[in-house]
């Protein structure tokens, strides 16, 4: 008995008392990352994303609380067939992890960042916008001419022209949105996507006049990879906000206007 109620004494124990001593050590003013997961796989692919840099102890990598919430109302139903609105259960999600814990929260779906004015506003927590980060990780890899993939509502929103105009960048569509629409779906249903994966890339080589092409849907990271033999670089949005939201977790200071601003 006298174990268990220690055990509950540590689980307990108030975290300003944490890191512990020298060897199990960790920077004081590390922050602890929210993620709401709306799609499975790529909350899964952005989780990794967060831990892929190797550590040398367990105790080195950000704690995360997770919520992968895929109930929460379809954002491409709402938005085409206007069908029950997500934006109020993405805030809810949003303000149960923040009452766990989380010091700010990734949302890590492009889509659902359409919504995102409505979803954040009056939140007392950060929460980055992933078409922002993205802007920013081109500019500080020296692109300028952007192809996008994302999905059909992303496009039809015009999610990354909006963004991205803000920081002088032009944005491209990929010229056949079926292909892209088929390859997300392929994804999500597990499905073989080895066909679609090789027409993407035919119809990327075939673009001219761009220095980077952009994932801008986070499952199309499954089947283009930032290592393709391709001649055109590849920036992938999931990741982005995953290495943005390391560098931010170690802050000194957190700013709830999280919305990055153009220079």
């Amino acid at each position: 008995m006298s174990n268990a109620r220690n055990m509950g004494k540590l689980i307990m124990a108030d975290w300003s008392k944490y890191p512990m001593n020298d060897e199990v050590n960790w920077p004081k003013n590390e922050k602890i990352i929210g993620v709401l997961g709306l799609g499975p796989v790529s909350t899964m692919d952005f989780c990794s994303r967060l831990i892929h840099r190797p550590m040398k102890k367990d105790w080195h990598y950000p704690r995360i609380i997770i919520d992968v919430n895929s109930k929460i109302p379809s954002r491409g139903r709402y938005l085409d067939l206007n069908e029950t609105d997500p934006a109020p259960f993405i805030r809810d999600g949003i303000e149960k992890l923040q009452k766990m814990g989380a010091d700010f929260v990734a949302v890590p779906c492009n889509t659902a960042h359409i919504l995102y004015d409505r979803f954040v506003a009056d939140l007392s927590v950060p929460v980055p916008h992933i078409a922002d980060i993205t802007a920013v990780s081109l500019l500080e890899k020296g692109y300028s001419s952007p192809l996008v993939l994302c999905t059909k509502m992303t496009r039809d929103y015009r999610l990354y022209e909006s963004t991205f105009s803000r920081f002088g960048l032009p944005v491209r569509h990929f010229p056949e949105q079926g292909l892209i629409t088929e390859a997300i779906y392929a994804v999500k249903q597990s499905g073989d996507t080895n066909k679609v994966r090789h027409s993407i890339l035919q119809a990327i080589e075939r673009v001219s006049g761009i220095d980077v092409v952009i994932l801008g849907c986070t499952e199309l990271g499954h089947i283009i990879h930032a290592n393709e033999e391709i001649r055109i670089p590849v920036v992938d949005s999931n990741h982005a906000l995953a290495d943005f939201c390391i560098e931010y977790s170690n802050r000194e200071d957190i700013d709830s206007n999280i919305r990055v601003k153009a220079d």
